[in-house]
């Protein structure tokens, strides 16, 4: 084995041999918590060398909470390369969350003087997993490729919304008197955005396009929300004049940038919600490559005209074309 590199207060145990984790997942629909079941590891690497064992213990985040609140960890067990931990890691969170989750799990030796030795990891997504099945599986842990800083690259934190297509007879605005409908975006909060400056924290607007369109009527933004990194908005984008036969045809574009007075904000993450067909008008289209939550809330705001349908979407790092660019009229 590759000597100990260290890294803060945690190291890194050279190259790591494939080794594999027993997990059981279960959501406790009553309590409102994903219960993460850690059984036991096998075949784990051996940090002392000369008498072949290591004290592991496991560790949990529910991504991309990365927060100290957010981590989860069982006890370590002793002088050992096969522990059997059975303990039950506990996350309190909504069943429609869990599809923008991924569940880190990391395993780790103990050292008695604090720079802890990392062992292997596996990253599940959540999306559709069916949380019925309660019986154990068996996960592979993988090395760490990439540096340990670089970890929270891809991970940019969550949008809650919720949308509501409102139907023509429903419009009583007499300005809107003869529209087709209204699609009402509420831009409820961002949970865990990570910072673009040194300084750690943001100025976040989340901004909205209803794509193809690009013109100002269909631009909408939020206000400004100063010095946070979980800004809360409260905030009803509201895209006029489309009809629902429109809407299955069309996307939602929703990004969060760093607001700048001076310069160009920064962008911080962003969604694309839409049936994920790949075409509008029969022709191909780069915008319409939604997946995962971004087309199940979408669908569901089609099925449901004049109700309103709430979920949690991961943001992604970074939009393929983003439509908006940073230096749009604030």
């Amino acid at each position: 084995m590759a000597s100990v590199c260290s890294a803060g207060a945690e190291g890194r145990y050279g190259t790591v041999t494939i080794k594999t984790s027993e997990l059981g997942l279960q959501y406790n629909y009553k309590e409102g918590q994903l219960r993460c079941h850690v059984l036991q590891c096998r075949d784990l690497a051996a940090v002392d060398s000369k008498r072949n064992r290591s004290d592991p213990y496991v560790k949990v985040y529910l991504l991309p909470d990365k927060s100290k609140s957010g981590k989860r960890k069982t006890k370590v067990k002793k002088h050992t390369l096969n522990p059997v931990f059975e303990e039950v890691l506990r996350f309190s969170t909504t069943m429609s969350e869990l599809d923008s989750r991924t569940l880190w799990v990391s395993v780790w030796h103990s050292d008695m003087f604090g720079r802890n030795d990392f062992l292997g990891e596996v990253f599940i997504p959540l999306a559709d997993t069916v949380f019925d099945d309660v019986s154990p599986k068996w996960y592979p842990l993988q090395d760490r490729m990439e540096p340990l800083e670089d970890l929270s690259y891809s991970l940019r934190g969550d949008l809650i919304l919720a949308l509501k297509f409102v139907p023509p007879d429903a419009v009583s605005s007499k300005k809107t008197r003869r529209s087709r409908g209204a699609l009402h975006v509420l831009v409820k909060e961002a949970k865990s955005l990570t910072a673009a400056k040194p300084h750690g924290t943001a100025d976040p607007v989340c901004k909205g396009l209803l794509l193809p369109e690009k013109g100002k009527a269909s631009k909408q933004k939020t206000s400004v929300c100063r010095k946070t990194l979980n800004p809360t908005w409260n905030h009803t984008l509201v895209f006029e004049d489309t009809s629902l036969q429109e809407l299955t045809e069309r996307a939602l574009e929703l990004s969060v940038w760093d607001h700048d007075r001076l310069g160009p904000s920064q962008l911080l993450g962003g969604c694309r919600l839409s049936l994920g067909k790949g075409k509008h008008g029969g022709r191909p289209v780069e915008w319409m490559e939604a997946a995962g939550m971004e087309v199940r809330l979408w669908e569901q705001m089609l099925d449901r005209p004049n109700l309103w349908v709430e979920g949690s979407i991961m943001l992604r790092p970074a939009m393929d074309k983003p439509i908006y660019s940073s230096s749009m009229t604030e």
